[in-house]
């Protein structure tokens, strides 16, 4: 069983990887987008957007954006 943790580290990872701005992933929760997470290699940050709040928050510590995105899905 793979946890759901590992499962959402892989996915920022690969936004690193890419280092594209315009890139981004979806998280969803019971088919819902709840967060919007991309990657600013110029701020060696992430920014995540939430839709129904219209909001964005910047993170620079991908295991702060990993429990945030966690907390928010499970």
């Amino acid at each position: 069983m793979k946890s759901h943790l590992i499962a959402i580290m892989d996915r920022l990872n690969r936004l690193i990887e890419t280092a594209d701005p315009k890139e981004t992933y979806n998280f969803e929760r019971e088919g819902e987008v709840i967060a919007t997470v991309s990657f600013l290699p110029e701020e060696t940050a992430f920014s995540i957007k939430y839709p129904k709040q219209k909001d964005v928050a910047i993170f620079d510590d991908i295991d702060l954006v990993a429990i945030e995105l966690y907390d928010m899905i499970y």
